[in-house]
């Protein structure tokens, strides 16, 4: 009977002891996952040296004080990376804490991280060094937070591929343009010509655009050198000699002259100019008309809207056969100076 209650107490002591203990028991620590995690290597090309954008979203409680980034097979380190928080995208909040970190074979471990709050974005970039696998494939990372005593807070795998080229060239062609045009292609004179004053046509505009570097060059010759009448037989010829200056009419003599006039530079690069020959400075000045091309305006650059006005100017002797078929032609040309 005796032994029947020795084996009974030492039952129940030890039952006791079981549930004593079992509150005393270490229990073990489960890390949590990040919310949201992002490992993105700056270039996917292989065999490339990358710079890198890190992104977690804390989801376990703890005081944080590292990071730990192990990367996949093929990745190399270098032995002291650089950690930035500038650049970071909208909504990231800048990894807090003085930031060092030490590299070594494929795993970089950040101290001075500062304790970290549940469901905040947090952001930094490794900003040297990091080189991509030599061959094309995908790896797995890891990315850990751990406590002062390496313990893993929160911790994700991630995955990232590599692939043999990771840029397109885009590729462009601006072919030379220009363009030239003239208001209209015919032209009197505002009142009938006389032989007391020097009248002048309405004129017409030539436009100019052009993406030629060194500009272009306007030029204009005259079919007849003279306002020529097939009913009287008689001419109005040009006055002067194509010296590079302007010549002008003088009321009661034949006179024939060509105005160019700059009415509006566009924009571009270089100058426009009115070659000296048209370059009238009066209302009755302007250059001797020709039957070689001559340059009536340059510019020396690029333009979007160059405009000269060319005016012809006439005056006549008080003699002159009266006739309503006083005319000449104009040809007008340009090109660009590409």
């Amino acid at each position: 009977m005796k032994k029947y209650f020795k084996n009974l107490l030492e039952i129940s002591l030890s039952l006791f002891l079981v549930v004593l203990l079992g509150n005393f028991v270490i229990k073990p620590v489960f890390s949590a996952q990040f919310s949201r995690t992002i490992v993105r290597f700056d270039r996917m090309k292989i065999n490339t040296n990358s710079t890198m954008f890190v992104s977690i979203v804390p989801a376990g409680t703890g005081t944080e004080a590292k990071i730990k980034i192990v990367f996949g097979a093929g990745v190399t380190v270098p032995g002291t990376p650089t950690i930035t928080v500038t650049g970071l995208p909208s909504g990231t909040t800048e990894l807090p804490g003085t930031l060092t970190a030490v590299g070594s074979g494929s795993s970089i471990v950040i101290s001075g991280v500062n304790d970290l709050s549940i469901g905040t974005t947090y952001g930094f970039n490794i900003s040297n060094g990091v080189t991509t696998p030599s061959s094309a494939g995908s790896i797995l990372n890891t990315v850990s937070t751990l406590n002062s005593g390496d313990v893993v807070i929160d911790s994700a795998q991630v995955s990232s591929r590599f692939i043999t080229d990771d840029q397109i060239v885009i590729t462009a062609n601006v072919p030379p343009t220009f363009t030239f045009a003239l208001s209209g292609n015919t032209d009197a004179f505002v009142s009938d010509l006389i032989g007391t004053t020097v009248v002048s046509t309405q004129g017409r505009t030539v436009s100019v655009t052009t993406n030629a570097a060194k500009g272009w060059i306007g030029w204009v010759k005259s079919a007849n050198q003279a306002l020529s009448s097939v009913t009287s037989l008689e001419n109005i010829g040009t006055s002067g000699t194509v010296d590079g200056s302007p010549s002008t009419c003088v009321n009661g003599i034949d006179c024939y002259l060509l105005d160019a006039d700059l009415t509006t530079s566009g924009v571009g690069s270089g100058s426009l100019s009115i070659s000296g020959e048209y370059n009238g400075l009066t209302t009755a000045s302007g250059g001797t008309l020709s039957n070689q091309f001559q340059p009536f305006a340059t510019r020396t650059g690029k333009t979007d809207g160059d405009v000269i006005t060319l005016i012809a100017r006439a005056s006549i002797v008080a003699t002159k056969a009266a006739a309503a078929d006083y005319t000449d032609t104009l040809t007008v040309i340009g090109a660009g100076v590409f």
